[in-house]
């Protein structure tokens, strides 16, 4: 199969990647001809707005070290923006906006009434203490302010931040405000402190859901994971638990011996699942990626699916965890090689899902419990993944279809339309 593209699909930054997909979508959507004095393709494609503060930080040694911290709003078309905040030494603000322009996309397939936002730190939190992950994330919280709250722009945990993080972030911004109770100011906040039941499990859960909807049953079918991390770990063991075979775990940080644990007869999920830093690796993690597998779940970081390594790759379906693993070069070859791709703006939908459940039991004061929360998931995304396929097969392109749906959506909100 030679799949016709509309534009080049070269290789470049995740923000060009995650620009090349939306290209195509809006030259298959007809977005300018249908809206032609709007310059919509342009005004979805740049952020509403891109800030990036100083933020210092008081060493437990006394110095301090200056930290550049961003926060990206996209797009609020259907409503208060809304994305997690990354700690790591790549979230400089072109990371950033990629991954708030993800958002506004994965908000509108899922159907939620949120526009797409997201935060980052140029930092390492895995060097610093706890006091010190406190203070910077007070700094984070109170550089930014200005422009969040719970009808605005509502943070969320993402890599290199938790719940105890949001905590935090929830108290400092508080403070700010002289006292006033915010609970919906974040997500993902400790259950306890305004958090909802089954928000840590969301994503990962969320990509075995995508993956039962796409091929039902997934008793004994080979699974690969790249990356335990929160996203990875839970899928891994909610897959394990329906009786999928995960023969490979990788994961460099937390397996030593090459960074992959493999087992051709099946991993034993839920030991590694406790205590994953006692288990030392037997592969090495990039020969784990390419093992022959039924399906394989990246559920670390951006592009590492490449034009180095695509050819490689032996799954006969991907279902992306992280967002943006695949290059569009990769993309694109293995589409044509048949393998079926769930794009991440779907099949990693179920964080901000859940996190829409949680800013819901806020506003309400009334919390639903871990079954209701995980039933209510499910549903969401077998339903959006199965739109999605179905709308995909005449072009058995999920990715260009997903992103066409959510364009659409955007597009045609009434602070748009109404503006021509």
């Amino acid at each position: 199969m030679k799949i016709k593209r509309g534009i080049e699909f070269k290789e470049g930054s995740f923000l060009e990647n995650v620009n090349c997909y939306l290209q195509e979508a809006i030259l298959k959507t007809n977005l300018d001809s249908r809206f032609p004095k709007q310059n919509i393709g342009e005004r979805i494609m740049i952020p509403d707005r891109s800030v990036e503060n100083k933020i210092s930080l008081k060493m437990d040694d006394g110095s301090t070290r200056l930290l550049v911290g961003s926060r990206v709003q996209h797009n609020n078309n259907l409503g208060p923006y809304k994305g997690g905040i990354r700690f790591d030494v790549d979230a400089d603000l072109q990371h950033t906006q990629a991954l708030a322009s993800n958002m506004t996309w994965k908000c509108a397939l899922s159907e939620i009434p949120f526009g797409g936002a997201k935060g980052g730190l140029v930092v390492d939190p895995r060097i610093l203490s706890e006091s010190e992950l406190e203070r910077v994330s007070k700094g984070y919280i109170r550089a930014f302010a200005d422009i969040l709250g719970p009808d605005k722009d509502i943070p969320a945990p993402d890599m290199g931040t938790n719940a105890q993080v949001m905590a935090w972030m929830r108290s400092r911004y508080e403070d700010i405000y002289h006292g006033v109770i915010s609970p919906g100011i974040v997500t993902g906040k400790p259950v306890g402190f305004g958090g909802s039941h089954g928000r840590t499990q969301a994503t990962g859960f969320g990509v075995v859901f995508c993956a039962e909807e796409l091929l039902g049953n997934l008793k004994n079918k080979t699974i690969v994971i790249q990356g335990f991390g929160n996203v990875g770990s839970h899928a891994a063991l909610l897959a394990h638990r329906k009786g999928a075979k995960v023969i490979s775990l990788i994961d460099p940080y937390l397996f030593g011996g090459g960074g992959a644990l493999f087992n051709s007869k099946g991993l034993d999920v839920e030991r590694i699942f406790k205590n994953p830093r006692d288990f030392q690796g037997n592969m090495a993690a990039e020969d784990a990626i390419c093992i022959k597998c039924d399906i394989l779940m990246p559920c670390a970081k951006e592009s590492e699916i490449n034009a180095g390594n695509m050819k490689k790759i032996q799954a006969k379906v991907i279902i992306e965890g992280a967002n943006g693993p695949l290059t569009p070069p990769a993309h694109n070859y293995l589409l044509e090689k048949k393998v079926i791709i769930a794009p991440d703006i779907m099949a990693n939908a179920g964080g901000v899902i859940v996190s829409y459940f949680e800013w819901l039991q806020n506003k309400q004061g009334e919390y639903w419990d871990e079954s209701a929360i995980i039933s209510r998931l499910e549903r969401k995304m077998k339903r959006i993944t199965k739109k999605t396929f179905l709308y995909a097969k005449k072009n058995e392109d999920m990715r260009l279809t997903a992103y066409s749906i959510a364009i659409n959506a955007v597009a045609q909100a009434k602070n748009v339309i109404g503006a021509q």
